[in-house]
């Protein structure tokens, strides 16, 4: 399952993303958007999880939540 994270903190990285969602389950990939002239994040970011199950329980728990004093959006990804 592919997750779409939005409203990140600038300063967040592929690892501290990966670490948000690792309680949830099995994390296949975490990437931080970021621009490709500067390399400054774009502030969103995808997860992708390697059960359905798990993803749906990340996105009920995390979404509208607090991280790193930004209230994150989390949905499902469509991005397939």
């Amino acid at each position: 399952m592919t997750i779409q994270v939005h409203n990140l903190s600038a300063d967040m990285t592929d690892r501290q993303l990966r670490k948000i969602f690792e309680p949830f389950g099995v994390v296949l990939n975490a990437i931080i958007s970021r621009n490709q002239y500067n390399g400054r994040s774009n502030r969103h970011g995808q997860v992708e999880m390697l059960k359905l199950s798990d993803g749906e329980n990340a996105i009920n728990s995390l979404d509208k939540t607090t991280v790193e004093g930004k209230i994150i959006s989390v949905s499902v990804s469509d991005v397939y």
